[in-house]
This record gives structure tokens, C-alpha cells and sequence, in this order.
């Protein structure tokens, strides 16, 4: 591990059709920082949050995450970080505790620290008084916050966020900014990309446009 959780030199990602999505990044996140990364639509906000976490493979650079390096090591990567992307991920068909225990399944957690893990995160997001309704019957605040807290459940020091609060109201995003906040203070970092300045300039350390 390294002093920072991204470290980035010269990222590119040119598309097999010529298309330049990202021209030479040059970026440092350190340890548990609330970094904030602005730009219009089509900036290449989303193209580059996925190349940090090797959903796709940069076309130039070099990129370490956690001090990882995202070609050679793109597993452990994503064995440490979490990801909210901008569509919420939650299967409608499960309850909230389900949801959880399918991302603890998924991520790994152990069997014995499940339960404990469960009931923590339906408690940070605010979601234990409905943990066994269905999630087709939630508001798309309460659908971002679950999905927000499937990413959590193997506890990643870093956390990516695209755009997660776009399309909700007032209300559900002040929820969720706050629920931002409880895990930044608890030394989670986050990269989080958005379109709103103000939800940039209550939750952001520091900002790239």
C-alpha cells in the first residue's frame, strides 16, 4: 500500500473506432480524501472512472489503485474498491437484507461475519426499518442508498461514485450525502464524479475538471 489510493501518469483510452475518450489524465488521490472529478456530459467522466476501476483497459499510462497496478494486477483491484455507477444495481425481486447477503456472497465476506455485516450497512444506510421488504416497492432514494451499501459489504478503503445521486430529490440526496460523509469520516476514500456543484463543493476535499 501506498500514500495514495489512485496514482495515475499520462491515462489514455482511445475506443477501437478512433474515438479519443480520455487524452492523458494526470491524477493523485490520497488515503481518504473525498476527491470530486467534474465535467460535462460526454467529458469522459464515466469513461475514466471505469478505466481507474478496470472495468475497461486503459489504451496508455500508468494507473496503481491501492497500489496496484491496473493491468498486471486488475483482480486485486477490484477486490478492493468499491463501485456505484450511475444506474442503481439492486434486483428489485429481493428484499434489502437479501441484496446485502447476495453482495457478501459475491464479494467473498465470511459466513461467520455476514449477519453483523448485514445488519451494520442496512443501519448506516438507514434502510433497517424496511430490511425484509422487497426492493420494487422502495423510493429511488432508498434504491440508491441499498445500492450504495452492496458496495461496502467487503468494507474497500476506496470507494467509486458516478454520478450517484442524479435523478433524486432533494431529501434522498441530503441522505445520501450524509451517508457519504459517515463513511469518508470513518477513512474510506472516495472518487466521486457529479454534475452538481453543489453536491461537489458540501462533500469534496478537493476537485479535478
Amino acid at each position: 500500500m501506498t500514500e495514495y489510493a489512485i496514482d495515475a501518469s499520462g491515462l489514455k483510452l482511445t475506443y477501437s473506432d478512433g474515438t479519443e475518450a480520455v487524452r492523458g489524465i494526470d491524477l493523485q488521490v490520497p488515503r481518504g480524501e473525498f476527491y470530486g472529478f467534474l465535467g460535462p456530459n460526454g467529458a469522459g467522466k464515466t469513461t475514466t472512472i471505469k478505466t481507474l476501476a478496470t472495468l475497461l483497459a486503459p489504451t496508455g499510462g500508468e494507473i496503481r489503485v491501492n497500489g496496484f497496478d491496473a493491468v498486471s494486477e486488475s483482480r486485486k483491484i477490484r477486490e478492493s474498491i468499491g463501485y456505484m455507477a450511475q444506474e442503481t444495481s439492486v434486483d428489485e425481486e429481493l428484499t434489502a437484507r437479501e441484496n446485502i447477503r447476495f453482495a457478501c456472497e459475491s464479494y467473498g465476506v465470511p459466513r461467520s461475519e455476514r449477519a453483523e455485516r448485514i445488519d451494520e450497512l442496512l443501519d448506516l444506510v438507514d434502510l433497517a426499518d424496511v430490511a425484509d421488504k422487497r426492493a420494487d416497492d422502495f423510493s429511488g432514494g432508498m434504491k440508491k442508498r441499498l445500492d450504495a451499501a452492496t458496495a461496502l459489504v467487503h468494507r474497500p478503503p476506496l470507494v467509486f461514485l458516478d454520478e450517484p445521486t442524479t435523478g433524486l430529490d432533494p431529501k434522498a440526496r441530503n441522505r445520501l450525502w450524509e451517508y457519504f460523509r459517515r463513511i469518508n469520516d470513518a477513512g474510506t476514500t472516495i472518487f466521486l464524479t457529479t454534475q452538481y456543484l453543489e453536491e461537489a463543493d458540501h462533500l469534496c476535499d478537493r476537485l479535478a475538471v
